[in-house]
């Protein structure tokens, strides 16, 4: 009989305890309040109580069960072919403000495992971007020279410890894996015991700007010196982030694989579809875990396609990999520059925060965003500030990128318009979902596999977007900025904080 299909849970959540840190309740003043527990949050916050900072960290979920809770772990600089095309953009110092932040965060992760003494799997590795078509080598050439002149320690190499021919690779050294959850809930733990606040299903809705900034929650106010958007993309429309980077889903499955079959180091294609791997630590085994298969939230109704085709990849490339263990997803921002925001939340902000735009390599750039507004905070002087300053983009000089990373918002908001034409509430079969059009009302509308109806408002409560279907999640997605409900509409994901409105079919 074949095994059971995995749920769709990480390896990182499940192989870790729930935590069970209480919500707010009432009032709190704090030095710096943290919105988002995840790894730019928690170890900003660390870093704060270190220098002797009261600090309260919330979140609307529970502590790295966001993105950092499902990501692939890699600690690297390695950020697939990124250099030369931010030499060209930023030039050399630019460029090499984020390979130090980067590398620095690897060393800055390692250090606070030490001082915490933290298990968290921490290995170093090596780390390869691969070509496997010839006429992709240029483009890694041009990669390793840009990283050389950078000073990373990179080499162009014709094999990999990969199963399979390569037409060449980039060879990083001096890299790292982790467990990112076995990493971050000792720093929560620390942080309690250490008399801050860590706060869980806390949900902000609202920050005033003053001295002292305040709070607004679902459970009551927090007052502080300081705030921090650590939360994956603002719920604060101030600064127009959702204008200035696109969300993107991906997906990634683990597979037991014997020791031997399992190669050493971490790895990512140049081409696409995007595959990324690496092997994980698994209690006594070896698991290898594969990535890849991107596209923007709203436009897949059947994602549990993209699993298949990560399994398809792994059995043909890895035909000694054993039973999928794990499945899951998960969601980033892209800002459009390839360079993730951190710094004030507006040019006029003086106390509220930001860090956000990760670019999938959120292990690295939270780590480093974190260092950057820890000395931002202190009225310290970072290297890297400049590059990562929100305020670089000026409106004028990014005019086309705006443009361009917001035509598929202007898309899906005029589809919005049509969404449900031609399709009834009877049209639904068991275990489906989609938008219908009753009388004037466009709603969302799931029967659940004993053939109840769930029907909301299909409008998005971020900026009005319709949501779609998302078959293989089973939940409403948000094709222009992301946000993602569960079928009953409670927020997944923001920006939005609130959630979609019950209706009647």
């Amino acid at each position: 009989m074949a095994a059971p299909a995995p749920g769709k849970s990480s390896y990182w959540v499940d192989s870790t305890p729930q935590t069970r840190y209480p919500p707010l309740e009432g009032e709190l003043d704090v030095d710096v309040a943290v919105l988002g527990a995840g790894i730019a949050g928690l170890t900003l916050a660390t870093l704060l109580a270190e220098e002797g900072r009261r600090v309260a960290v919330l979140d609307s979920s529970r502590v790295a069960r966001g993105v950092t809770g499902y990501t692939t772990a890699k600690l690297t600089s390695g950020h697939g072919l990124i250099y030369a095309e931010l030499i060209a953009r930023f030039g050399e110092r630019g460029a090499r403000a984020y390979a130090d932040a980067n590398q620095a965060a690897i060393e800055r992760v390692r250090a606070l495992a030490d001082r915490h003494a933290i298990d968290c799997d921490l290995e170093q590795a090596t780390n390869y971007v691969f070509a496997e078509r010839d006429e992709e080598r240029d483009r890694l050439r041009d990669e390793v020279d840009a990283m050389q002149r950078l000073g990373l320690p990179a080499t162009l190499v014709e094999e990999t410890p990969l199963p399979f021919p390569v037409a060449g690779a980039i060879r990083l050294t001096g890299q790292a894996q982790f467990h990112p959850r076995k990493y971050l809930l000792p720093l929560a733990e620390a942080l309690r015991s250490g008399g801050h606040a860590v706060l869980e299903e806390t949900r902000a809705t609202q920050v005033d700007e003053g001295e002292p900034c305040t709070v607004t929650t679902d459970r009551g106010l927090v007052r502080a010196r300081d705030v921090v958007l650590a939360t994956h993309l603002p719920f604060l429309d101030r600064g127009l982030y959702f204008a200035r980077a696109h969300a993107h889903r991906s997906y990634a499955l683990t597979a037991a694989i014997d020791a031997d079959q399992a190669p050493e180091g971490m790895f990512i294609n140049v081409g696409t579809p995007t595959r990324s791997l690496r092997t994980v630590a698994a209690e006594g085994r070896r698991l290898l875990l594969v990535g890849g298969e991107g596209h923007r939230p709203g436009e897949e109704t059947d994602t549990d396609r993209r699993y298949r085709n990560l399994e398809s990849f792994l059995r043909e490339r890895f035909p000694a990999a054993g039973e999928i263990t794990h499945r899951w997803s998960t969601q980033d921002y892209l800002s459009v520059d390839r360079v993730p925001f951190v710094g004030r939340l507006t040019p006029r902000s003086r106390h509220v925060y930001v860090a956000t735009g990760f670019g999938k390599w959120g292990m690295s750039n939270g780590t480093a965003a974190a260092i950057v507004l820890a000395d931002a905070i202190a009225g310290r002087e970072n290297p890297w500030a400049d590059l990562y300053d929100p305020g670089r983009l000026k409106p004028r000089a990014a005019a086309r990128r705006f443009a361009t990373e917001n035509a598929s918002v202007a898309r899906h908001l005029a589809a919005g318009r049509l969404a449900g034409l031609g399709r009834g509430v009877n049209d639904i079969a068991a275990g489906d979902g989609a938008v219908v059009r009753v009388g004037r009302r466009q709603l969302a509308v799931h029967r659940d596999d004993s053939g109840a109806l769930h029907v909301l408002s299909a409008r998005c409560t971020h900026l009005g977007c319709i949501v779609s279907w998302n078959a293989g999640e089973r939940s409403w997605d948000c094709p222009c900025h992301g946000s993602r409900f569960a079928v009953d509409g409670r927020v997944i994901q923001g920006p939005a904080v609130a959630d979609l409105s019950r209706a009647e079919a």
